[in-house]
């Protein structure tokens, strides 16, 4: 690596994710662009996070920050946002990780920004199941372009990876939003896209560019869902009143979800005589 300030940060946001976190992480080490930073952001884990980590901290572009208390995800990606000095921010979970030419494919498209237009770079998903310890059953998530910011609204695939954000788009929409009740520990990749996409331009890249996993510890009880959708609703009329309140949502629900079947053009109101 050279002296100049890379291009990304990649930042790993961690909560006992010790059982895989390695695999993130040697995924970074072995891109074929070198242009990147890493910081791995410890949500206060309670086991061997830390230790998992130590023997990569020799790298002067390797840095761990543990947070004082378990913050939850948006918070720690604010943090991760005040301590980041690249242009550009790329979030990869812990337990995925990236193909070897994932850094090197954003950049070629972020130069070709010439305006530095867009805020938010993405490209395609392998989803992999872990069963025993071992990847299997693969399957490719193909995403869209998103032309307009009621399609992403409408949106109900899988989320947008990998996320490379531009920072100072992220520092001007004031970062990720805490403001609700579960102080953005919820739907906050979904969240912080709404408040770009209504500013920005973003871009996808029809390349395979993350590879994420499905495992037992993701699983969402009834109880975390019905939070879930309860949000889902809230921001999904909040956008809407946002943006004019020109649309009436039709909703519905997918694996459990609320989603937004439609929108419905709301009539004008006629006339008092």
């Amino acid at each position: 690596m050279t002296n100049q300030t890379p291009l990304f940060t990649v930042v790993i946001p961690a909560y006992n994710r010790a059982k895989y976190i390695r695999k993130a992480i040697s995924s970074v080490m072995k891109q074929t662009c070198k242009d990147w930073k890493l910081l791995i952001m410890d949500d206060a884990s309670t086991d061997k996070t830390r230790h998992k980590v130590e023997r990569y901290l020799f790298n002067p572009n390797v840095q761990y920050y543990c947070m004082e208390e378990n913050s939850g995800i948006s918070k720690v990606m604010n943090k991760a946002l005040s301590m980041v000095d690249t242009p550009f921010l790329v979030q990869l979970d812990s337990d995925d990780w990236l193909p070897k030419r994932s850094l090197a494919t954003l950049k070629k498209h972020i130069l070709r920004d010439k305006r530095n237009k867009c805020a938010l770079f993405y490209g395609n998903v392998k989803i992999w199941r872990v069963r025993r310890g071992r990847y299997v059953n693969p399957f490719l998530v193909k995403h869209k372009q998103f032309k307009t910011k009621y399609q992403f609204l409408k949106y109900n695939h899988w989320m947008v990876a990998p996320r490379c954000y531009r920072v100072s788009a992220l520092k001007k929409v004031g970062g990720w939003d805490t403001s609700d009740k579960y102080e953005g520990r919820i739907m906050e990749d979904r969240r912080i896209i709404l408040r770009l996409i209504e500013r920005y331009r973003v871009k996808w890249i029809n390349k395979k560019l993350y590879n994420r996993t499905k495992h037992r510890g993701q699983l969402t009880d009834n109880k975390m869902k019905r939070k879930r959708n309860e949000l889902r609703r809230k921001t999904f009329r909040y956008y809407l009143k946002r943006w004019g309140n020109k649309y009436k949502a039709v909703y519905s629900y997918k694996n459990g979800y609320l989603v937004i079947k439609r929108l419905k053009k709301k009539k004008g109101r006629r006339r008092r005589r």
